[in-house]
């Protein structure tokens, strides 16, 4: 983490210091949540479209803050604490990570997409480990707050840094990889996921090869290889000519491709184009692995590692929470994988979800956000293809999801279908399921947190 005196950190913002405090003390790393302040940290308060967060600045320092930071336009700031006047605190935040990021010996691998971004991340962070001192995002720190965060939080000392970036719009990722400047840049997928902000799937495609601009010279480009739009965006896209590219994917063209898949509950274990590395077996579910596993192994090959380093960081791997995670209450399975909900997501968990050999099998699928005059169209095609898995009950959630249900009555032969408003109601009727021989998927975008009914039932089972 950066360890800088409050005077020199006032002096790489251009700011000016207010209140008491002896200037020559040292910051030890930053904090954005006044709920997580550590002993000596600067205090960073963002100003939400809810919370502003400078109404917690005396609470982050007596936790422990040694100072804050404050928006100059933001009135009464107090006068018994260190502070650093700035025009705006994200910026400052931004500003200070550049510097220290300009100041670590560290390899950097940046990794972007649709789907895939933060198992990849969490894959190669576990390799990567295996031979050099490695952090990476924690959880999905992965924007314009998020990625300076993890920045300024990596050790002086750090040898390998895996850093998430997500996007919202056009500009977001050429922002962020001019901050992380990484050494190795990741693009897992590109499908139709923030479409409410672009055109066309073809502008995500552009927005997310931003990536490649931030890349350091003689750096590496990793891409999905099997995408014929992420091959023609690479194509048609500037990137400097020291930049090499290698791909991944099912096909032999790739620089490594998928030979063999198998999978069970256990994990699942594949065959690559590199027959130095024989069979592997990586503690994680899903097909979709396979290829984010992939793309790791590229980076890791990259930064010098071998089979004796790559074999066991793929069963060291620690997975940010909310995907695929299974809770067993009694006979009956949960499937927990609610960080995210998009067609391609849904796709992978089912997968996920048919190993399951259960009496009873119960989907509960949420809204998907963020599909605009297409989204009645979009969920009613998710209910379409649900035709193939074994579904004894969909439950839905949500006004668009009523959407998916259509789609199902319409096209499957799942015998019970119903319909919820609201995640409470639909927890309330899935704990009549708890005694029973079952498997309960539950999915559905970030915003609608349907973690609450994972939660909610494995709270009632234990009663």
């Amino acid at each position: 983490m950066i360890k800088i005196k409050i005077e020199e950190a006032a002096d790489i913002l251009n700011a000016p210091c207010i209140g008491t405090c002896h200037w020559d003390k040292l910051i030890e790393g930053v904090s954005i949540d006044s709920r997580n302040v550590k002993e000596n940290n600067l205090f960073v308060p963002i100003k939400g479209m809810t919370v502003n967060g400078h109404s917690f600045v005396q609470d982050a320092i007596k936790k422990g803050a040694i100072a804050s930071l404050w928006n100059k336009d933001e009135p009464n700031p107090p006068e018994d604490i260190a502070l650093i006047l700035v025009e705006d605190t994200v910026k400052a935040l931004q500003d200070l990570s550049r510097y220290y990021r300009n100041k670590l010996n560290v390899k950097i691998v940046g990794v972007t997409g649709s789907n895939g971004k933060t198992s990849t991340k969490d894959i190669t962070a576990a390799i990567l480990s295996q031979k050099y001192k490695t952090q990476k995002t924690l959880g999905n720190y992965n924007t314009e707050i998020g990625v300076p965060f993890t920045l300024l939080s990596l050790d002086d000392d750090c040898q390998a840094a895996v850093i998430e970036m997500g996007m919202e719009r056009k500009g977001d990722i050429e922002f962020l990889t001019d901050l992380v400047q990484p050494d190795i840049a990741i693009i897992t997928s590109v499908g139709l996921v923030h479409i409410d902000n672009f055109a066309s799937i073809e502008e995500i495609a552009g927005a997310k090869l931003e990536i490649a601009k931030g890349i350091k010279d003689g750096g590496l480009l990793i891409y999905y290889g099997d995408d014929p739009l992420i091959q023609e965006t690479v194509r048609n896209t500037r990137i400097k000519e020291s930049i090499r590219r290698q791909t991944f994917g099912l096909n032999r063209n790739n620089t490594l491709w998928l030979k063999d898949f198998r999978q069970d509950l256990k994990g699942i274990t594949i065959k690559v184009s590199d027959e130095s590395l024989d069979e592997l077996h990586i503690d994680i579910l899903g097909k979709h692995q396979a290829l984010n596993a992939m793309a790791a192994i590229l980076a890791a090959k990259e930064l010098g590692m071998g089979p004796e380093e790559i074999r066991p960081g793929l069963l060291k791997i620690e997975k940010t929470g909310l995907r695929n995670e299974v809770i067993k209450i009694n006979s009956c399975n949960i499937l927990n994988d609610c960080y995210k909900s998009n067609p391609v997501s849904i796709s992978a968990a089912l997968d996920i979800f048919d190993l399951f050999d259960s009496k009873k099998k119960i989907a509960v699928l949420g809204d998907m956000l963020g599909y605009r005059e297409m989204s009645h169209d979009v969920h009613y095609q998710v209910g379409r293809d649900l035709y193939p898995h074994h579904i004894d009950e969909l439950v839905t959630i949500g006004q668009e999801a009523k959407f998916i249900a259509r789609g199902a009555r319409e096209n499957t032969n799942i015998k019970n279908i119903v319909e919820f408003d609201t995640k409470e109601e639909a927890a309330t009727y899935l704990k009549k399921y708890l005694t029973e021989d079952c498997t309960i998927l539950v999915k559905g975008s970030r915003f609608l947190k349907l973690e609450y009914i994972a939660n909610k039932l494995k709270e009632w089972g234990n009663e």
